[in-house]
């Protein structure tokens, strides 16, 4: 009995270890294939100068050749999360109504997760950069040239169909951004014939003779009895790219709904066809539709405006 009492203790002692030993083998084996996959987490929140948390604002990332990653919307608690992004350098864009832009640029780990917590204030029209790591050398812009640039008309019905507000694509398309006017590099509004550095060049899609429409997104609040804002995404105008390099281009604005601004993206250009009128019947005045929003900034019942 003194025997078989005393080697009792003796394996447990070896149970414990074999047990340890295999919960270590696993996180290792865990982290190795995690970082494998070459890709990284990106997650944090985003609050207003007074610390109140803000949901609806649209963080899109970037690679640092300015194709697209993916984008998200915090929730109702100011959170969001990026669970695949590619490792290597990254850009993200904050973005809301009312409050200035912040550009942060991280690199991602594969395997890691990396948290980014931001601070957006309200001011006028301006961008924040926030460095993490060593920052990339700026390509060399374009220099002004005095010959005005060449563009092709746009058909009239093709260039009204532009604009107009719009529920946001589940899968986001961007082929660049508004950096600029080319001959002024503060933040500014832009119309009809004004000459834009676009942040996308040839590597992005772009050529010459290319249309494209300008959009941004919007936070619309109080829409019935949804209690969550709902984004929004309006049609700013048309321009057409005059120059185009691997990552930086030159457009001159077509068209412009209302005023086109720095931080807005490109988007494919499908124009509406053009339609056969509907025969006049009989109005339904008991059954009038009613206008849930209009657009952006733009007036009730102006001609030409769509409204939903």
């Amino acid at each position: 009995m003194l025997i078989g009492e005393a080697r009792k203790p003796s394996m447990r002692s070896s149970s414990t270890t074999l047990v340890t030993a295999a919960a270590a083998i696993l996180v290792i084996y865990s982290t190795v294939i995690a970082a494998q996959t070459g890709q990284g987490v990106v997650r944090g929140e985003v609050t207003d100068s007074s610390g109140g948390v803000l949901p609806g604002v649209t963080v899109v990332a970037t690679a640092a050749d300015g194709r697209l990653l993916e984008t998200t919307v915090t929730d109702r608690v100011g959170g969001y999360v990026f669970r695949a992004l590619p490792a290597g350098p990254a850009i993200l864009r904050f973005q809301l109504e009312g409050f200035t832009s912040v550009v942060v640029r991280l690199g991602v780990q594969p395997g890691a997760e990396t948290r980014v917590v931001e601070r957006l204030e309200v001011a006028p029209l301006s961008e924040t950069v926030v460095v993490h790591g060593d920052a990339p050398v700026d390509p060399t812009p374009f220099s002004p040239s005095s010959p005005p640039p060449v563009v092709t008309p746009v058909p009239v019905h093709d260039r009204d169909s532009v604009c107009g507000p719009a529920k946001p694509s589940a899968s986001p398309e961007s082929f660049g951004t508004i950096r600029s006017g080319r001959y002024e590099a503060k933040a500014g509004l832009y119309t009809a014939g004004t000459e834009l550095i676009i942040d996308g060049g040839m590597l992005n899609g772009l050529e010459v003779g290319q249309n494209l429409v300008v959009r941004r997104y919007y936070r619309v609040r109080g829409l019935g009895h949804a209690r969550a804002d709902v984004i929004g995404e309006h049609s700013a105008g048309l321009l057409q790219i005059v120059a185009a390099g691997e990552r930086l281009s030159i457009g001159v604005v077509m068209y412009a709904c209302d005023e086109l601004m720095n931080g807005d993206f490109l988007a494919s250009f499908k124009p509406e066809a053009i339609r056969t009128p509907d025969p006049m019947g009989i109005p339904a005045y008991r059954d009038a539709a009613r206008i849930r929003f209009a657009d952006e900034g733009q007036m009730l019942g102006g001609p030409r405006r769509l409204m939903v």
